[in-house]
């Protein structure tokens, strides 16, 4: 075989590595493309509640909140934000929903929202309608505090 014949060989196997990689690029992108991706936020709640207390009482709130996520299966997470002592981000995560709200500036005063965890796999309304009802009950061991739905 002579020098140019491996030449064009050569040239011929890289070239052929090249297109096969470009396709394999493009694949991917496609296929990410034609994938669909989980909504997170921005989304619409599917419930919102208006929960106030008195400051005086937030203990007492956050120990039922904790109760309320531990008999329903949610990560709770409250959290002292930087805007303040008073300021709280409480948020609660399972599979298939999340609940979070802050009191941003407003100290007593809690609206957090009830969304879907994985819009690929959404939760029925009733389970909303059930864990909205439940929260009532627990925020109601609060003596202070006030409870509506909003949404």
């Amino acid at each position: 075989m002579t020098e140019r014949n491996k030449l064009i060989i050569d040239i011929s196997l890289a070239l052929g590595f090249l297109v096969c990689l470009l396709l394999c690029v493009l694949g991917s992108i496609g296929i990410k493309m034609m994938t669909p991706q989980v909504q997170r936020y921005p989304q619409e709640a599917k419930r919102i509640v208006d929960i106030t207390i008195d400051t005086s009482e937030r203990e007492e709130f956050f120990d039922q909140l904790r109760k309320f996520a531990n008999k329903h299966n949610f990560t709770i997470l409250i959290d002292a934000q930087p805007s303040g002592a008073e300021d709280f981000l409480i948020s609660m995560h399972r599979s298939d929903i999340e609940i979070d709200g802050d009191n941003a500036f407003a100290p007593g005063e809690y609206g957090p929202g009830f969304y879907h965890a994985d819009l690929l796999h959404p939760a029925p309304d009733s389970v909303f309608d059930d864990l909205v009802s439940d929260l009532k009950s627990f925020i109601s061991e609060v003596p202070s505090a006030t409870f509506s739905v909003e949404k």
